[in-house]
């Protein structure tokens, strides 16, 4: 702390600034980052919610396919299926196909090919499912020709001899499925239980081999959305008779990563904006702030100054005024007390003696006794007299400096001192001379004898400089007026008024009076009243008080200001107490 007092005031405000633009970047920086956060978490949910509706749908769309080409195949076995096969000839030696996708074979009992090219995959394919009765079933995937197929496989009744009739389903088959779906950033891929890629969307995929992590859990029979390697993968699986075809679906989009990154740059723009916003508001606030507190503070030592000056106004001005008084009789009377006619008693007995001893050299006079104790009583007289002369002026240099201490007192704490009146009213009218027009007004001063008074006397010389630039400019509007014109021996001529003003002092008992007159008219009695009131002012004062502060601090000290209107203009009487 003591170091930081030590600062200078500048470091210290800089410091403050950069701790608290430190502290709104870090919680900028977490907000941002909790925003994002809820945003990407905002995003997975609706990516795991499309995977698993992806998956659903595929598995139902599978499921749908399934039935579609057994239904198709179930029909064509008791129509065409029946008629090849009771025709004991080989026939269709490619087989057949529709536009649904995929061969058709027809199979006797003992899996012998009746339509279609000899397949052995197909016939082993069939041969898994020998145990068929009625119905249709589907076989496991198989590999033909480097690519997977499966069988599906309807026993053909109402023959002359037992047998089956196939359809292949191919990957191109599968892969229309997923085709069949609009294009979208997912990656979707079919997969048999011995891992391989049954069907996609590329067809280098097909074939392909896949031991992951994913794949396992996908042929285990987990269902979901899972993660790996920082990717989700919808997965499930759709059920067809005995055997299983596996979905994975993988989001391969950067579109969440860039919406992601979108939304970064767009609220760091945001913040960025709103907290400069923000800084800006809390700049001008707290100029605001400190504005108010050092309005605030003003008023706060402008208010404890009036109490203050009021309080020694009220109990300190007068008391001070009184010890004055007491002490100003108390010099006097020390003054009184020394010398004058008391000194003639110096050697009065001294003389007497003298005179006794001359004659009593003569035989008319006292004895020596009596010589001698007049001579001792004239010596003890002015022994004492000295000693009594010495204390009188200790006495009278000891008023004089505690007269001197106290007004250097009253000066230094409050800033009343004893002041002299004339000496105010003296400079008071070389600052008019100076400061405002006196041409044409003639000044006539009269100054009595009057003794100092405590009181602060830059508050004294606004007031007598007030009363005085009233008068003036009151003496100035009234040079506006039209010129008096008198009858003369070569006719009228033009006679311009006369401006007089009169400043005087004088002292009655108990008070000093002041009195500032002048010939400029007078004030309207009807608004007197107005004129000291804290919202009014006749004329503006541009160097000292109004009329109403004027008044207000003459009663702070016990004193009058009162205007009354003569023949020619207006005096102004100050009455002061001593």
């Amino acid at each position: 702390m003591k170091q930081w007092a030590l600062l200078k005031p500048g470091w210290q405000k800089l410091i403050l600034y950069l701790i608290v633009l430190g502290v709104t970047l870090f919680l900028a920086a977490v907000l941002q980052w909790f925003v994002v956060r809820q945003f990407s978490g905002h995003l997975a949910e609706i990516q795991n919610e499309q995977l698993q509706y992806e998956v659903q749908e595929l598995s139902s769309s599978i499921t749908e396919r399934y039935a579609a080409w057994q239904t198709e195949l179930k029909e064509l076995s008791s129509s065409l299926g029946r008629d090849m096969l009771n025709q004991g000839t080989r026939q269709y030696p490619e087989g057949f196909k529709r536009e649904s996708g995929g061969a058709f074979y027809v199979l006797d009992e003992q899996y012998h090919v009746m339509v279609g090219r000899d397949n052995r995959e197909m016939k082993s394919a069939v041969q898994q499912i020998k145990w068929l009765q009625n119905g249709c079933a589907v076989s496991s995937f198989v590999t033909e020709d480097h690519q997977p197929a499966q069988y599906i496989a309807c026993r053909i009744q109402g023959a002359q001899m037992g047998g089956f009739m196939v359809r292949t389903v191919d990957a191109d088959m599968l892969s229309g499925i997923i085709k069949s779906k609009p294009v979208n950033q997912h990656e979707t891929l079919f997969y048999n239980g011995q891992f391989k890629v049954v069907a996609s969307r590329s067809t280098p995929d097909i074939n392909r081999t896949d031991i992951t992590g994913v794949t396992r859990r996908l042929l285990e029979g987990n269902t979901g959305v899972i993660e790996d390697d920082g990717e989700k993968h919808g997965i499930g699986f759709s059920r067809i008779g005995e055997e299983a075809l596996y979905i994975s679906i993988k989001d391969v989009s950067e579109d969440t990563a860039q919406r992601i990154s979108s939304f970064r740059k767009q609220l760091w723009m945001v913040m960025v904006l709103i907290l400069f916003i923000l800084w800006a508001m809390l700049v001008q606030f707290r100029k605001r702030i400190v504005k108010d507190a050092i309005v605030n503070n003003q008023v706060r030592d402008q208010r404890r100054d009036e109490d203050m000056r009021q309080q020694q106004d009220t109990y300190y001005l007068p008391l001070m005024q009184t010890i004055e008084q007491q002490l100003q009789e108390l010099q006097e009377q020390t003054s009184r007390l020394t010398g004058g006619d008391d000194l003639k008693l110096l050697g009065f007995y001294h003389d007497l003696a003298n005179r006794f001893e001359a004659a009593s050299s003569q035989g008319k006079g006292a004895s020596h006794e009596e010589l001698e104790y007049f001579r001792e009583l004239n010596e003890n007289f002015i022994q004492g007299r000295l000693r009594q002369e010495s204390s009188l002026g200790e006495l009278l240099t000891g008023v004089r400096s505690l007269r001197d201490e106290l007004e250097e007192k009253m000066h230094d704490n409050s800033g009343i001192s004893f002041t002299d009146m004339n000496e105010v009213l003296s400079e008071s009218l070389k600052w008019a001379n100076r400061s405002l027009n006196m041409k044409n007004i003639q000044v006539i001063l009269r100054q009595e004898p009057v003794p100092s008074i405590a009181a602060q006397a830059p508050m004294l010389y606004k007031t007598i400089q007030g009363l005085l630039e009233n008068a003036v400019q009151a003496m100035g509007q009234g040079e506006e007026q039209p010129e008096n014109q008198e009858k003369g021996r070569t006719g009228l001529r033009s006679k311009r008024q006369s401006q007089v003003l009169k400043v005087s002092s004088r002292l009655e008992e108990g008070e000093i009076i002041i009195n500032i007159e002048d010939t400029g008219g007078g004030i309207d009695d009807k608004m007197r009243w107005s004129y000291f009131q804290p919202d009014y002012s006749q004329n503006s004062q541009e160097h000292a008080f109004s009329l109403y502060h004027m008044d207000a601090y003459l009663k702070t000290i016990g004193g009058r200001l009162k205007l009354r209107n003569t023949d020619q203009g207006l005096q102004a009487i100050v009455r002061l107490r001593r």
